[in-house]
């Protein structure tokens, strides 16, 4: 089994989202208030675009390979980094 050697990016973080999702949910719905249930409704239902994330990511995976892929999902976070920072800087004169 190749499963070590198939690891990225995305499916890493989205198994670990996924994890802890999961988790702070169901502590969440079985708290006594009505708000906290439906936060823990609203987490259950965030999690089906995680998981349509890591199928697609699967799917790349297994059309393009593991490396192409990582490179591909680095960048794009490396991107999203790099938007945050110009955020923060153009907060800063404002």
């Amino acid at each position: 089994m190749n499963f070590p050697k198939n690891l990225t990016l995305f499916f890493l973080l989205g198994i670990l989202s996924i994890l802890a999702g999961i988790i702070y949910s169901i502590i969440l719905i079985t708290e006594n208030s009505a708000e906290d249930s439906l936060l823990g409704i609203y987490i259950l239902m965030g999690l089906i675009p995680v998981s349509l994330v890591i199928l697609i990511d699967r799917l790349f995976v297994r059309k393009f390979g593991n490396q192409k892929v990582n490179k591909v999902q680095f960048s794009f976070l490396l991107f999203i980094i790099l938007l945050w920072i110009v955020r923060a800087i153009a907060n800063l004169f404002v």
